[in-house]
């Protein structure tokens, strides 16, 4: 078959332009690192790589959980600690007490500070980790242990046009028990228009009634959005604001109210679990209910240690004997919790250690199939250059050697 010239310059373009192109790909290879810079370079090594980025994306994410775990479950394990020294003093200070030398008076004094032990064990009982209640179960956004005991009335309508009136001798009497003393308060006649009227009513005569204030007791009202809050401003196991009876409970929407005394726990059982790996999960919580009222058989580690302030109040020797048995049960309690937490904590750690190795090697092989040898992108790249240079130079001998024409000349 002739050749034409024709034939032949575009069989030198076509082999020049595929050299062109190759030049092209190992330069842009060299570019960005990359072998595969687009799912044709290789489909198959493609596929590959998608499924690998994949893997990698599952273990980063198991890795933040587990983070998120590991401080969680630090945090609560910091708490338990605490719980543990208030309960190891509590038991030094019920040891003491239950001497037969120490008098009332010496127990007195103690119960001032089992008072203040067990505030400040609400308040551990209450901790917060990111805004989260650590202690409270699912309900992780709601303060789980009741500080100072309240009573939360229902709904009531006071506007201007529709006041809350009080009538002197129909109902304007309110029996009432704060802190363990009970008292019958007359409130003031008169029309209350709004809700923080009708809670500065309420808290003043309450604040003002003689026996109460004998007691050296007081108490905090507030409206909040459409109920009376009735609070004491007392801490310790017998904290607690009570209505009990009165003409003018209906009126004040605390006929139906919800009491709950200091210690009460509102949060609930929920544990919440988290994926460490495609098969796992790990609980990052223990619910209050449990480490701390004892629910399930356990000891109410807030009621041990308020059943010792009362007994030292009372200057009640046997049930101080009994409340340090129940401390150093609480005290176990709080041990157990520890050991579990420390169990989670070991295992997410290993989980941890599995996942970042299989990290690395997804990884390196991810390299393997996607990231350029550049050695021997540079050794391919000369060659096509030095290929390239040939093509355009037999190119050049062709298409200007001499024809016949010029010999005719």
């Amino acid at each position: 078959m002739r050749v034409s010239d024709r034939m032949f310059f575009n069989a030198i373009s076509a082999r020049m332009q595929q050299q062109n192109g190759q030049l092209l790909r190992i330069q842009e290879q060299m570019a960005t690192g990359k072998r595969i810079n687009r799912p044709s370079d290789d489909p198959l090594a493609q596929a590959a790589i998608i499924r690998n980025n994949q893997s990698l994306s599952e273990v980063d994410q198991f890795l933040r959980n587990i983070t998120q775990a590991d401080t969680a479950l630090s945090f609560g394990e910091s708490a338990l600690q605490s719980l543990e020294g208030q309960l190891l003093r509590a038991r030094e200070l019920a040891t003491q007490a239950a001497n037969a030398t120490y008098t009332a008076a010496d127990r007195i004094n103690i119960a001032k500070e089992v008072k203040e032990l067990y505030d400040q064990l609400v308040g551990v009982a209450n901790s917060s980790q990111g805004g989260r209640y650590i202690f409270a179960g699912d309900k992780t956004a709601t303060t789980p242990f009741v500080r100072q005991g309240n009573t939360t009335g229902t709904a009531v309508t006071v506007t201007p046009g529709s006041p809350v009136t009080i009538v002197t001798g129909t109902n304007d009497q309110l029996t009432f028990s704060l802190d363990g003393t009970t008292s019958t308060i007359t409130l003031p006649a008169g029309a209350n228009t709004s809700g923080a009227a009708l809670a500065t009513m309420l808290q003043t005569a309450i604040n003002s009634d003689a026996s109460l204030s004998a007691a050296n007791l007081s108490a905090t009202v507030t409206f909040e959005t459409d109920h009376l809050v009735v609070q004491s401003n007392a801490i310790g196991v017998t904290s607690n604001a009570n209505i009990t009876g009165g003409t003018a409970q209906t009126i004040l929407g605390l006929s139906g109210g919800v009491n709950r005394p200091a210690g009460t726990y509102v949060g609930d059982s929920g544990e919440s679990g988290i994926a460490i790996d495609k098969n796992n999960t790990v609980i990052k919580n223990i619910p209050g209910d449990r480490l701390i009222i004892g629910a399930g058989g356990g000891t109410n580690i807030l009621a041990a240690i308020g059943g010792l302030q009362s007994a030292l109040e009372t200057n009640n020797v046997t049930g101080i004997q009994s409340a340090l048995t129940n401390i150093s049960q609480s005290s176990e309690q709080i041990s157990n919790g520890r050991v579990t937490i420390g169990s989670r904590l070991n295992r997410i750690s290993r989980t941890a250690d599995m996942l970042e190795d299989f990290k690395v090697v997804v990884t390196r092989l991810k390299s393997d199939q996607e990231d350029v040898d550049l050695s021997k992108a540079i050794s391919e790249l000369v060659l096509q250059q030095n290929a390239l240079e040939a093509s355009r130079s037999l190119a050049s001998r062709v298409f200007t050697a001499p024809t016949l024409m010029d010999f005719l000349r």
